[in-house]
């Protein structure tokens, strides 16, 4: 009699998940042998979408976990990541370089949408539409006129005030420069004042001045140079721009030397934790920057509405005596020390990247003259 089968009444076993990529049994929503995801992206779209973002930027929801503590704490972030709390952080080269990028922009930004200055050379052209000395001071009392009702409405901040006075500076200049023109070139027309007033955009900066005597002629650095030193001159905002082109690479140099600086000032730590306090401080200071160049631009946009104007204002010097207080309490934070010591120290650490910052930015600045 042949046997039926017996009905097992053991549960079958529960099916393993399995890594899409190499087939690894997983234990948690990574695989551990070749690092993928479990979860799959083309199933939803918010799962698309989060994937593409943190593809693109390499952050996920730790740039936020990150930059409020960054701008708020000074020294937190550092001490997370000397005592191996780093997972839910940026790494600090990551997050400095991406801070600098993004400070840079901004900066750049401002400067090519911010209010253009009033140039001495268009002060000029426009005055040298007047044809007698009686119309230069009509037009110089109708134009000074307008900036002191700017200049008359209660409280207004400093941001607003400096480019209206400035202003006000080149309009008496340019005035006394065509009285100037008026009194000795009486019966010249209005159109070659206008022409010698205002050269065309982009013709070559022509230096004037007496021939020189034979054998003291100067050398082609020194012309050249001052043909830079004339040409940032005219042109203060192509040079800012090409100065802040040139600072990612200066960063590179400071960000090591600041560190050895550190080195130097507490010799018990290792090189690579003052590092990691140099690439911290660095990064709020380009987040810093980002607030005052951002709060800088409203304020400037919003310079017709008084009260909002002086509230960005405030934020604004709020935001930069931030940008000198933070690195004293961080130092005082990372290295433990009394508040008589750490201010010393903040003081002599200060002189020093103080001269280097100053000597970067100048050979930035000289590099960018001489192209």
């Amino acid at each position: 009699m042949p046997h039926e089968p017996v009905a097992s009444s053991e549960p079958p076993a529960p099916q393993v998940a399995r890594c899409a990529n190499c087939g690894t049994p997983l234990q948690g929503p990574w695989c551990h042998r070749c690092g993928q995801e479990a979860h799959d992206p083309l199933t939803r779209f918010r799962g698309a979408v989060h994937e593409m973002f943190e593809n693109v930027l390499h952050f996920d929801g730790r740039i936020w976990n990150t930059l409020l503590p960054l701008y708020t704490r000074p020294g937190f972030l550092t001490g997370e990541y000397l005592a191996g709390r780093r997972v839910r952080y940026v790494a600090p080269l990551k997050l400095m370089f991406f801070l600098a990028i993004i400070a840079f922009l901004v900066l750049r930004m401002g400067l090519e949408l911010g209010p253009p200055p009033v140039a001495v050379n268009g002060a000029a052209a426009l005055f040298a539409r007047a044809p007698d000395a009686a119309a230069v001071s009509r037009l110089r009392a109708s134009e000074n006129a307008n900036i002191a009702r700017a200049l008359a409405q209660p409280g207004l901040p400093t941001v607003a005030r400096a480019p209206l006075l400035r202003t006000q500076r080149q309009i008496d200049q340019a005035a006394r420069q065509r009285l100037a023109q008026l009194a000795g070139h009486a019966t010249a027309p209005a159109s070659a004042i206008v022409a010698a007033a205002a050269p065309p955009p982009g013709a070559p900066v022509r230096i004037e001045g007496p021939a020189p005597a034979p054998g003291t002629h100067p050398g082609w650095l020194l012309r050249h140079l001052r043909q830079g030193l004339q040409s940032g001159a005219q042109h203060p905002r192509r040079l800012m721009i090409g100065v802040l082109r040139l600072l990612p690479q200066t960063m590179l140099v400071l960000l090591p030397l600041f560190a050895l600086v550190l080195k130097i000032a507490f010799p018990r730590r290792l090189y690579m934790e003052h590092l990691i306090v140099a690439l911290h401080s660095h990064a709020f200071a380009f987040l810093d920057l980002i607030v005052l160049a951002v709060l800088g631009m409203l304020a400037d946009w919003a310079a017709p509405v008084v009260p909002l104007a002086t509230l960005l204002g405030w934020l604004g010097t709020a935001a930069g005596w931030w940008l000198v207080i933070y690195p004293l309490l961080m130092q005082r934070r990372v290295y433990r020390q009394s508040w008589p010591a750490a201010v010393a120290v903040y003081l002599a650490i200060g002189t020093v990247y103080a001269l280097m910052l100053t000597t970067a930015i100048v050979l930035a600045l000289g590099v960018s003259l001489w192209h």
